[in-house]
């Protein structure tokens, strides 16, 4: 069953227009690829005033109308608590809401990481409130997202399963946007043009090349592994890396040697803003 529902997925969103264009770009720099477009590309440029929501970066949260994504995997829960002071130190006040959902996969492994007694002490310490049949994985990272928000001085929700696109069982990211660009967001261009996606521009707020670079190389880790379409990806249908921002080419270099191990499963692309 699940082989059926992932190969028409598959199918679906091979259907994007956006991958047509980044199949037929020869060079990596989409801007030759783009032209003729521009004014409708510049829609995901679109972003200064909407109100900013920490998102996870997964593909199947999406930001609401007139709300821009800042898309972190599981709200910084795989963070250092450095990286978590400087995002606050960057953030505090300027951020709306911060949105945990169900089904984390950053939440997963940062629950994994923990020791046994780390586990039964964090049970035992913060039992869960009427937040419905949540995993303790879950339940780590929506209190992970709820203190980041107090901290943020942000409003915290929570996404259920119901409240996502795509499936329970698998992610459906054909391409992962690494951005440094604080206007960008792809979200805008999901409607019939943009597959499904991954975005991470933490790097527009505050956060390390370094921290950034883990994340990349974890979320197209999922893409292309069992969580994800897996095999499906080839050299002849591959996943995509996109760098956007100033520095694009430069972050495009970087994702080369973070995804080297991927091989040719992932291909390249750069868009300077």
């Amino acid at each position: 069953m699940r082989s059926e529902e992932l190969k028409k997925a598959w199918e679906e969103t091979d259907k994007s227009p956006f991958l047509g264009i980044l199949r037929t770009a020869k060079p990596e720099n989409l801007a030759e690829a783009l032209e003729g477009r521009q004014d409708f590309w510049k829609k995901a440029f679109d972003g200064g005033s909407k109100k900013r929501v920490l998102i996870c970066s997964d593909e199947r949260v999406l930001p609401e109308p007139g709300e821009f994504k800042i898309g972190v995997a599981g709200q910084l829960v795989l963070g250092s608590e450095e990286d978590r002071n400087k995002f606050i130190a960057a953030n505090k006040g300027k951020i709306g809401t911060v949105r945990s959902h169900s089904g984390c996969g950053a939440a997963g492994i940062a629950w994994d990481k923990l020791s046994d007694a780390e586990k039964h002490s964090f049970l035992e310490n913060n039992r869960p409130e009427n937040v419905g049949a949540m995993s303790p994985a879950d339940y780590y990272g929506y209190f992970h997202s709820r203190e980041l928000a107090g901290k943020l001085e942000a409003r915290f929700e929570h996404t259920p399963f119901g409240g996502m696109r795509g499936s329970e069982g698998f992610h459906d990211a054909r391409i992962i946007f690494w951005s440094s660009d604080s206007t960008f967001d792809p979200a805008e261009l999901v409607d019939g043009f943009m597959p499904p996606h991954f975005l991470a521009n933490g790097l527009a707020y505050g956060l390390s090349e370094e921290y950034c670079k883990k994340e990349v190389e974890i979320l197209s880790g999922i893409a292309l592994g069992h969580h994800g379409f897996a095999d499906l990806f080839t050299q002849d249908n591959p996943f995509y890396a996109v760098s956007v921002g100033k520095n694009a080419n430069e972050l495009n270099e970087t994702a080369k040697v973070s995804l080297k191990d991927f091989g040719n499963r992932v291909n390249y692309k750069y868009y300077q803003s």
